[in-house]
């Protein structure tokens, strides 16, 4: 079986074979390419896949690299199950296992991002570096009983709450063929795993008292509501490197695959990953 994935430029095929890891809750997809024990590893958002990354095949060239479908999304199995960031973590650490990887530094989307940081301290051992594309780490909420009440309605409105979550992620650079790729790709994924997945994300407690200390850029899209996040993740992680894109939205990496992968691969060289 291949998996063909169509990344920047129409005219660029990145072309992969198939290959599945075995978990406690069943099989996880992944594509792998280039060669070495050391990779860059890359984690889709909530309710996406490994093709929301747009990358030009001349990345694997110079570096290793996998894409991971997470449990319940994508090729993955889609068990019921309790999809949390732990769960997700440990699929990303079963999928470089059985693809022979030693060490990688985690690219999150998203929801990714937290997942990348669940890694980081479940294997810090493993993680070489910690890459956040328009994702913030989750921080115990101010008011407990809103989270459930917001959470109890996402389930009980799911088909109305998801369709207008995903039309707010679009902006001016998210263009009609892109909008509908990202909506039919995140509204195929089952019911059961989107909302056992927000949960999982919203319920997660973040320890943000103990420093990370892998090296980790930030790439976000420019909104207000970013005001002081910038130094509350410098206190967090001092080996931080930040970036706010003006114009862009959520899948800003999508938008313009280009610009994120020039910034990705800058940033890799200055740290020698």
């Amino acid at each position: 079986m291949r998996a063909l994935l169509f990344f920047a430029s129409a005219a660029l095929v990145f072309a992969q074979g198939s290959q599945f890891a075995t978990t406690d809750i069943g099989k996880v997809h992944y594509v792998s390419a280039g060669k070495g024990d050391k990779a860059v590893v890359f984690v889709h958002g909530w309710t996406c896949d490994l093709t929301f990354w747009k990358l030009d095949p001349s990345f694997s060239r110079t570096r290793r690299v996998l894409l991971v479908d997470l449990p319940g999304h994508g090729q993955s199995d889609k068990p019921e199950a309790a999809y949390s960031m732990d769960v997700f973590a440990q699929g990303v650490e079963a999928a470089m296992r059985a693809a022979g990887i030693r060490k990688a530094v985690v690219v999150g989307h998203s929801m990714g991002t937290p997942v990348a940081l669940q890694f980081y301290r479940l294997f810090p051992d493993r993680t070489a570096g910690i890459v956040m594309v328009d994702g913030v780490i989750p921080r115990a909420p101010a008011d407990a009983a809103a989270r459930e009440k917001r959470l109890a309605a996402m389930r009980t409105g799911y088909e109305v709450a998801t369709p207008a979550m995903i039309e707010s992620m679009f902006g001016l650079k998210t263009t009609p063929a892109l909008r509908d790729e990202i909506r039919r790709k995140m509204l195929s994924t089952p019911k059961h795993v989107a909302i056992n997945a927000m949960e999982g994300m919203m319920r997660m407690e973040m320890d943000t008292k103990t420093p990370i200390t892998a090296p980790a850029l930030a790439v976000l899209a420019a909104r207000p509501a970013l005001k002081g996040y910038q130094e509350f993740l410098r206190g967090l992680i001092p080996k931080l490197e930040y970036e706010e894109w003006e114009g862009y939205n959520h899948f800003l990496m999508m938008e313009d695959p280009a610009r994120f992968q020039k910034s990705l691969t800058a940033w890799l060289d200055r740290n020698g990953l």
